[in-house]
């Protein structure tokens, strides 16, 4: 009997009356087959909720094995009765699947993902933990922004954001048409090197936050080609 706990990341059908179930754990994203779980008599229809940490006890052989139980560890209520907490968690847990197939350090990235959804389930102000968790998380995968000196010629005074090199830039290699407010690159490095272990005010306002929001879309566009459908619905939801 195999004990796994992690996040339900979401659930597909399967044949006439099963599902399976994908769930991000410190080893990656696992696939569990849960019999009959299209059943409304289904014992683990209470318990396969998206966005829930579970613990599972399954059993079988190779990589698909059978659910036997599932327990429901945290249920994350407040983020699943706002459509909007839900859909940028959704957006984030995206991104975790997306990237897990890589090489993304499940041992650092799971428990990280674990506290930035427990930051979105208690506070009103939970929008700069979602930036914060797209901030680190381009550490975990490799294309970090370079925020102490040019990533040129690594000089260290007029410097600007260039979302193309990756970081800051001098007055020299900086590129045209490309403008962030100081207030802007401040939370993004901020929220980069912000230690969810030692308690800390954020202080944001709405205009730096949305600014913060395009530039973290461009930068995941342009170097690593990513925008996730949880990103488009949620330009609906907040119209931007």
């Amino acid at each position: 009997m195999e004990e796994t706990t992690g996040i339900i990341l979401k659930h597909l059908d399967y044949k006439e009356s099963s599902q399976i179930l994908y769930v991000y754990t410190e080893e990656g994203v696992k696939s569990y087959l849960i019999h009959g779980g299209k059943k409304l008599k289904s014992p683990f229809l209470s318990n396969r909720d998206t966005i829930s940490y579970v613990r599972i006890h399954a059993s079988g052989k190779g990589s698909l094995k059978t659910v036997k139980e599932v327990e429901t560890l945290v249920f994350y209520k407040n983020i699943k009765s706002s459509i909007e907490k839900v859909t940028y968690v959704s957006h984030l847990l995206e991104l975790v699947e997306l990237f897990s197939r890589g090489e993304l350090n499940h041992e650092k990235a799971f428990p990280f993902v674990k506290k930035i959804l427990d930051r979105v389930e208690t506070e009103d102000d939970y929008i700069p933990y979602i930036n914060m968790f797209e901030a680190k998380l381009l550490y975990l995968l490799g294309v970090n922004p370079l925020f102490s000196e040019c990533v040129i010629c690594k000089d260290t005074d007029d410097l600007s954001f260039s979302v193309k090199e990756g970081g800051m830039t001098c007055h020299t290699h900086t590129s045209n048409g490309e403008v962030h407010s100081q207030e802007c690159i401040e939370l993004f490095q901020f929220l980069y090197y912000y230690d969810l272990a030692k308690p800390s005010s954020i202080e944001t306002n709405v205009k730096t936050i949305i600014e913060l929001r395009h530039l973290l879309d461009d930068y995941y566009s342009y170097h690593l080609n990513v925008k996730t459908k949880s990103r488009t619905v949620l330009e609906g939801l907040i119209g931007y």
